[in-house]
């Protein structure tokens, strides 16, 4: 398996919720898969069409968030209410996984998270582990 990511990368969240939401630079589509959804909806107790949309074109995630004045409706300030069941989608910002091919896996960052540049410098390791994460989800996926 080919793993490519950002070398000597240093982030530490800011705690700022700019990744929960829309910005004036980007629209933000939290995606959401099956396996996710309906963790989501088993700790919330809501069904997964009270706070997510179908995707299509978004394989292999299948809903994206609800968002209410731009935010996941599950932001309250800047808190997460769903914080520890949160989606692979956000667990990974400032990162994000793209499958280049049957196996070769690419994490990307986003510059614009002020948390990147700060903190300790992310490891392969750190990104291993964060493919294997995601793996086991999209292989509870089915």
């Amino acid at each position: 398996m080919k793993l490519s990511y950002p070398k000597n990368i240093r982030f530490e969240c800011q705690r700022c919720a700019k990744c929960c939401g829309d910005t004036l630079e980007r629209k933000r589509n939290i995606l959401l898969l099956e396996p996710e959804a309906g963790q989501i909806s088993a700790v919330t107790k809501l069904e997964p069409a009270e706070f997510s949309n179908p995707s299509s074109g978004t394989a292999p995630y299948r809903y994206v968030m609800n968002k209410k004045e731009g935010k996941c409706i599950f932001l309250k300030s800047t808190d997460c209410h769903i914080y520890p069941h949160r989606p692979l989608i956000c667990r990974f910002y400032p990162f994000s996984l793209e499958q280049l091919g049957a196996e070769s896996y690419e994490f990307k960052v986003s510059e614009e998270c002020p948390g990147v540049g700060l903190g300790k410098v992310i490891k392969e390791e750190d990104f291993e582990a964060m493919l294997a994460e995601a793996l086991n989800c999209m292989q509870k996926q089915g």
